[in-house]
């Protein structure tokens, strides 16, 4: 709110002058009922002098309507005013909210979004953030009713103070009753939170997996992990109704009694002179403005018990969650900006072990071991072995996805965890197995990330991730929509579509995590053509468990439990007779069958 506290201040200045200007009309209907109709008392109007009234009735009634008028007009404007611009203001900021800690969440390392579900995280950017709305309503209600509650009693003070300091005694009992409902209530929002939190995580894992769910007719089991998320949900947010419709009752309770002993006291008060210790004369006209300020002034007080406290305690709770975001945010670091541009890395004795911080009791298992290699500048360097071996980690600390435990990550002699990751990463250009597709058009997904994107270069890129052709068949070519993460496409054209966002971005290094696996091998040839052409000076890494992306690699780093155990070119690495040859040799069928005992044919006749 900081930046923008003039404008807040302007709002809330206008809504606490309508709250004043609201108790006029009470006042001069009382002055009314005593001179007009009872004819008990002189005519006259607060900070009017008397030489400027009227002397006759009708005179005196005319104006009565005037300041009445006037009065009416004059606050149901500033009201109007002070609630746009207040409003306008609340909304504005809660965007600049809502975009600054996307962005804070979007910024943090991969670690943090690792030990997190997704669906939490867009609970917080979206429904916690909306909920903030709470403190801003809270802030402005309790700003409200406090000006309320002050105005009133200022005036029931000028009316008759012994009356308002007795009225005293209902809201100091509501305020300590109050602290005792803002406590209770505190940790049961906190429950509603992240209950909400649950249920936007499990609805978003079962839409994401639908398609599994179908095939495995697991409708049933989706229905009832919802149906449980759901009804932690309800059971959390029973708990804080029940406690509000409880806490609503004792302050209804005290606010009627107090109200209707004041009209008891004050009937007595009329008929018989003031009792007890009272001493202040009370004119009717003057019990009927002050139940009315009373009225008035307790409203406010149990307002202030029930809905502000309740407001300010749900967003309070969503105001934590979204600053847990914030908490994490990362120092900054110098720029990268000593690259050559030559595409050189090199891994010097690097160890990684991944950290277990999520609810699962297991022991920290090292991924990657001692792993040194060098990849000059323009080499094409494949790596492969079993699932699990490393590979994929391997690429992703080039990425400083995740930081090594030892060793040296280094692009062109620098080490890497002395840059800054965005500009980093505008050196790497990244394919994944399975590639997201944003849902915008085919050429905004083959630019992403250029906010000034050049046609030519999209379609060139397209062009040598053999991808031009069958975008040219679709409705609207390059401005077709590809629909949610891609759908529209089948996972080949996807893939192709990914490899021309990497092209398109003409990084000095390419990491190509099976990056083929789901085209054909007819395509995956013309790919690995189209990319030896267009890769010039680049660094390629290849990750692969189809052999044949790698085959024409300048070097294969074999990987296993995350070690390089063996190194060389692919009719090396076959020679050496190791674990990358019995690869090899499954791949083009060379293992004898099982079942009958006769050998497949020959890897000379396979290869033919």
């Amino acid at each position: 709110m900081k930046p923008r506290w003039q404008q807040f201040a302007v709002g809330v200045g206008l809504l606490i002058a309508a709250v004043f200007l609201q108790r006029i009309p009470a006042l001069i209907i009382g002055r009314t009922l005593d001179v007009l109709l009872l004819g008990s008392h002189r005519y006259t109007l607060p900070l009017v002098p008397v030489s400027w009234l009227p002397k006759t009735e009708s005179g005196q009634a005319i104006l009565t309507i005037s300041v009445l008028g006037a009065a009416i007009i004059t606050e149901s404007t500033a009201k109007w005013y002070g609630s746009l611009v207040y409003e306008k203001i609340s909304l504005q900021t809660l965007h600049e909210i809502r975009t600054d800690v996307f962005a804070t969440a979007a910024a943090l390392p991969i670690t943090y979004h690792d030990d997190r579900d997704h669906g939490d995280i867009v609970s917080v950017v979206n429904d916690d953030v909306d909920t903030l709305a709470d403190l801003f309503a809270g802030g402005r209600d309790g700003l409200l009713y406090g000006g309320g509650l002050v105005s009133a009693f200022t005036f029931m003070m000028v009316l008759n103070w012994q009356l308002a300091v007795l009225l005293l005694a209902v809201p100091v009992v509501l305020v300590v009753t109050a602290r005792v409902y803002a406590s209770l209530l505190e940790p049961r929002y906190d429950a509603v939170r992240e209950s909400i939190g649950a249920v936007n995580v499990q609805i978003q894992d079962a839409i994401q997996g639908l398609a599994t769910v179908k095939a495995f007719a697991g409708e049933p089991i989706e229905r009832a992990r919802v149906e449980a998320v759901s009804n932690s949900y309800k059971e959390s947010m029973w708990s804080t109704i029940r406690l509000r419709i409880a806490y609503n009752g004792i302050s209804w309770f005290c606010g009627t009694v107090g109200i209707w002993g004041l009209f008891l006291l004050g009937g007595y008060w009329i008929l018989t002179g003031p009792p007890l210790f009272f001493t202040v004369e009370l004119s009717a006209g003057n019990l009927l403005t002050f139940l009315i300020y009373a009225e008035s002034f307790l409203d406010p007080t149990r307002r202030l018990a029930v809905h502000v406290v309740d407001k300010v305690e749900s967003g309070q709770a969503a105001a934590r969650r979204v600053v847990a975001i914030h908490q994490h945010d990362t120092p900054d670091v110098d720029n990268l900006s000593e690259l050559t541009g030559t595409g050189s890395v090199e891994y010097d004795d690097v160890s990684f072990t991944y950290k277990n911080t999520g609810d699962y009791n297991q022991e920290n298992s090292e991924t990657l071991t001692n792993v040194s290699f060098t990849a000059e500048s323009g080499e094409f360097i494949g790596i492969v072995g079993s699932t699990g071996a490393g590979k994929s980690t391997l690429m992703q600390l080039l990425f400083r996805f995740y930081e090594p435990d030892a060793g040296t990550v280094r692009i062109d002699g620098h080490d890497i965890t002395a840059a800054d990751a965005a500009n980093l990463r505008e050196y790497i250009g990244y394919v994944s197995q399975d590639p997201f597709l944003f849902p915008s058009t085919v050429a905004e997904n083959i630019a992403y990330g250029d906010q000034n994107p050049d046609r030519e270069a999209v379609i060139a890129a397209a062009n040598d991730a053999d991808a031009h052709e069958f975008i040219t068949t679709l409705p609207t070519e390059y401005d077709t929509a590809v629909g949610e993460r891609g759908t529209n496409l089948s996972g080949g054209q996807r893939q192709r579509i990914a490899i021309a966002r990497a092209l398109y971005h003409d990084p000095e290094i390419l990491v190509f995590d099976e990056a083929t696996s789901h085209v054909d091998n007819e395509t995956e040839a013309a790919i690995q053509q189209r990319l030896a052409t267009s890769a010039g000076d680049r660094t390629i890494f290849a990750i692969a468990h189809r052999l044949s992306t790698v085959r024409t690699a300048d070097r294969i780093l074999v990987l296993d439990d995350g070690e390089i155990i063996e190194r060389g070119t692919h009719d090396d690495l076959v020679a050496a007779d190791g674990i990358y040859a019995d690869l090899w040799r499954v791949q083009i069928g060379t293992v004898a069958t099982a079942n009958d005992g006769t050998n497949s044919r020959t890897e000379t006749e396979l290869i033919e």
